[in-house]
């Protein structure tokens, strides 16, 4: 019987391992299969890709992304109407992680590609993690955004020393791996969905691997994004925000608070989406939220 079990434990790990083989060169083949243009900043290599036209909307993609996640985000939200600018933040694929991996320094790096690109003025949309930098952006370059579009985002709630932050949990480091991240959202999924509060469909765990090109921006995230909206909160000043804003949430989001939002809202005078429940990805809405999102735009034209 040991032999028996044995035999099946060894053809258990052989079919693993030839599967995670198979599937993790597809990630990287499907990473390396779009279209990526890539410019100098005075922080390094900013990689991006830039499709469509119309008016430029600009994403600040969240953990675990990158221009694929960025490029997906857009084509869902916002269809083949506008042009998508959808970059990788610092440490994410084809950017580079500058000793000054700030959401200040990541905003204005942001400012360089939109010059580059000759883009006056765009919509900038922040989902997750993205929100630190995407919000600096609205804040010290809004003669650069004609809308600021807030979904599932992190916003600055109150100011805290970097001792009082206790309880903050990332992913955990052992997920930080191709072979890990792999096994997890093949046969695990449903601790993602458990995490999440959301349905989740292939093609987000497609902009999660290969998790190695993002590891980087990961930790950066970790320690000095998601994070930095507390210890310098003075620096948040989201009154002075001028143009408009849209601020799309559930009400069930377990990851970005939406008692948090309902704090940034009473500080602005942002329209709102909100959904009763959908978890962090506002799944289970059809085509609601990009509704709201198109629909801000077109009023705030």
């Amino acid at each position: 019987m040991w032999a028996f079990i044995l035999l099946i434990v060894i053809v258990l790990g052989i079919s693993v391992t030839l599967q995670y083989s198979i599937d993790n060169h597809t990630a990287y083949k499907r990473l390396s299969q779009y279209d990526v243009k890539a410019i100098d900043t005075e922080f390094g290599k900013l990689s991006y890709l830039d499709e469509g036209s119309g008016d430029a909307v600009l994403i600040f993609h969240g953990i675990f992304g990158g221009y694929d996640q960025a490029i997906e985000s857009l084509k869902s939200l916002v269809g083949d109407d506008y042009r998508k600018i959808a970059p990788s933040r610092f440490g994410y694929p084809g950017s580079d992680l500058p000793s000054e991996a700030t959401p200040k320094n990541q905003a204005k790096a942001f400012l360089n590609l939109l010059d580059k690109l000759s883009v006056q003025k765009a919509y900038v949309i922040t989902t997750s993690a993205g929100g630190a930098a995407g919000i600096t952006f609205a804040i010290e370059h809004s003669e650069r955004v004609k809308g600021l579009i807030l979904l599932s985002s992190g916003v600055p709630v109150i100011k805290k020393t970097r001792e009082e932050i206790t309880g903050m949990m990332g992913p955990p480091p052992q997920l930080l791996n191709d072979f890990p991240m792999w096994l997890s959202t093949k046969y695990f999924g449903f601790v993602f969905k458990s995490m999440f509060k959301s349905e989740i469909d292939n093609s987000l765990y497609n902009t999660m691997l290969p998790v190695g090109p993002r590891k980087k921006g990961i930790n950066v995230d970790e320690t000095i994004t998601n994070i930095d909206m507390d210890i310098h909160f003075d620096d948040y000043l989201v009154e002075k925000i001028t143009v408009p804003i849209l601020v799309v949430h559930a009400k069930d989001d377990p990851m970005a608070k939406y008692e948090n939002i309902e704090k940034f809202i009473s500080r602005t005078n942002a329209k709102t989406a909100i959904f009763e429940t959908g978890g962090h990805l506002i799944s289970g809405h059809g085509n609601a939220v990009s509704e709201a999102i198109k629909r801000f735009i077109e009023e705030t034209k």
